[in-house]
């Protein structure tokens, strides 16, 4: 079974939080405390959804952070982007792997065909669906 890594799955609760904010900015504090996560692996998320633009910061005294302006268009693979995860299913199916057995490989077909199903579903699924 295919796992979801933590990083992913607590950027969905917080852009999920954040979403029900309706648009206030929050403080990093207030979301670890509130959505029992942890702060500071929260603030490297927080960091990198910032720089990926799906989410915006203020700071000073009222502070935090916000989802951007557009990240009802953003994806699921926008986010695993974001995040830098591997999107691919088998190491054999990246780029910058080399697989011996490639040429010969009697089941890699089957995992391209479900990871381009994967994906095309990645990059269906918006941010605002969840």
């Amino acid at each position: 079974m295919i796992t979801i890594p933590k990083k992913v799955e607590y950027s969905i609760i917080l852009i999920s939080f954040l979403a029900k904010n309706g648009g206030k900015t929050v403080s990093l504090a207030e979301a670890a405390k509130k959505l029992n996560l942890p702060y500071r692996f929260l603030g490297q998320l927080a960091s990198a959804l910032k720089t990926a633009e799906i989410i915006t910061s203020k700071e000073g005294k009222s502070g935090g952070y916000s989802l951007s302006p557009d990240w009802k268009d953003r994806t699921l693979y926008d986010l695993l982007d974001a995040l830098g995860e591997n999107k691919h299913m088998v190491k054999c199916l990246s780029p910058d792997e080399q697989c011996a057995r490639a040429a010969k490989c009697e089941i890699r077909q089957i995992w391209d065909k479900i990871e381009t199903s994967f994906v095309k579903e990645l990059k269906n699924i918006k941010l605002a669906e969840i």
